[in-house]
């Protein structure tokens, strides 16, 4: 069965006035969406309001869920970042920290190339070594992966 079936929940990620996680709500959450039988937990997607947190805050986030979770059921990380190199990092983090899949939607201020977002997607899923779900959300990240892109990934 592939890793990205079925209802895949994306909890929020709650923090602190500082921005810094707060585990044991973030526990709650999850222990929630486990009881209500989502195929999957979808860790720091867009709900999750990952891009602002810092690199280390999200690893601490992907940590507690992957405690608190405790293979119950996948936990797919997002990992994506207005630089890839810090996107590489998150990514082979998420390897060590016990992550089942990553989530990865190309960030930038200015407009990406489709060659440009192939380049992003093919080193970070080498860095990661994970299975990888791409994040086409046109609205959000002002990027559109094209049938030809999709393919060539």
């Amino acid at each position: 069965m592939s890793l990205f079936t079925g209802l895949s929940a994306f909890p929020l990620t709650p923090t602190d006035e500082e921005g810094r996680l707060n585990p044991d709500l973030l526990c709650r959450f999850l222990e929630r969406i486990l009881a209500a039988g989502a195929d999957s937990i979808g860790l720091l997607g867009s709900t999750g309001g990952y891009p602002y947190l810092t690199p280390v805050e999200r690893k601490r986030t992907l940590r507690a869920a992957v405690e608190c979770v405790a293979g119950r059921t996948p936990v797919i990380v997002g990992v994506g970042a207005l630089r890839t190199d810090v996107a590489e990092d998150l990514a082979r983090d998420a390897k060590r920290a016990g992550a089942d899949g990553l989530l990865l939607a190309p960030m930038s201020y200015q407009p990406l190339t489709q060659d440009e977002v192939f380049r992003h997607v093919e080193v970070v899923a080498a860095a990661g070594d994970l299975p990888l779900c791409i994040y086409n959300n046109p609205r959000t990240t002002n990027f559109t992966f094209t049938r030809d892109l999709i393919g060539r990934l």
